[in-house]
């Protein structure tokens, strides 16, 4: 490529990226406006540049998550979760564990919403690794409570115990009294429960 295609394609791009910009910012007025349905296409706009233009991981996944957040408010659940799955693995392999956690977060509770539980499971074991290096007692114990839930739907009492006894003394050591004594009174009536069936 001599210099003068050169210039002209950094020019070209330049002037793409500054289009991609006015385009998100406008999607953030319209967004504030209430305005979720113009404020969508924007945003799908600017994602279809910056993904163009290529390198821009970190606007790419800003993107998913605010289209993410508009069709969740907007009940679109189903459309939501894939948004965030691709910003997820943006930040993933960017190694923001921060921003990862926020997006598993989000996609646990969609996945919760719609009703298909076991496919948070990976989501949440996935959090707790997170969180565990970034040394967050209080999610951890969030995470756990969460697990134990979908395994004692699922009727795998014994693994839904282990989860939330691992809970219960995470909370314990925080001193969260409150909540140590909620999992406490679920998990004396869980082994109720087992030691009724088991002496039938």
């Amino acid at each position: 490529m001599n210099e003068q295609a050169a210039s002209s394609a950094s020019e070209g791009k330049d002037k793409e990226l500054t289009r991609a910009e006015a385009l998100y910012r406008e999607a953030k007025i319209m967004s504030v406006q209430g305005r979720s349905l113009d404020a969508l296409e924007k945003f799908e706009e600017a994602l279809e540049i910056y993904e163009a233009i290529g390198g821009r991981d970190v606007e790419v996944a800003n993107i998913c998550e605010q289209i993410g957040d508009l069709r969740t408010m907007r009940g679109n659940f189903k459309g939501a979760i894939p948004a965030y799955q691709r910003g997820l693995t943006i930040c993933e392999k960017k190694h923001d564990p921060v921003s990862t956690v926020l997006l598993v977060e989000k996609i646990i509770d969609l996945y919760r919403q719609l009703e298909e539980l076991d496919k948070t499971l990976p989501y949440y074991f996935r959090a707790l690794e997170l969180v565990e290096e970034l040394e967050d007692a209080g999610r951890a114990g969030l995470y756990l409570t969460g697990i134990g839930d979908i395994y004692q739907k699922r009727g795998d009492l014994d693994k839904a115990l282990d989860a939330y006894r691992t809970a219960q003394g995470i909370y314990q050591g925080m001193a969260s009294r409150e909540r140590a004594e909620i999992l406490e009174k679920g998990i004396k009536a869980i082994e109720e429960a087992m030691s009724a069936g088991a002496s039938k």
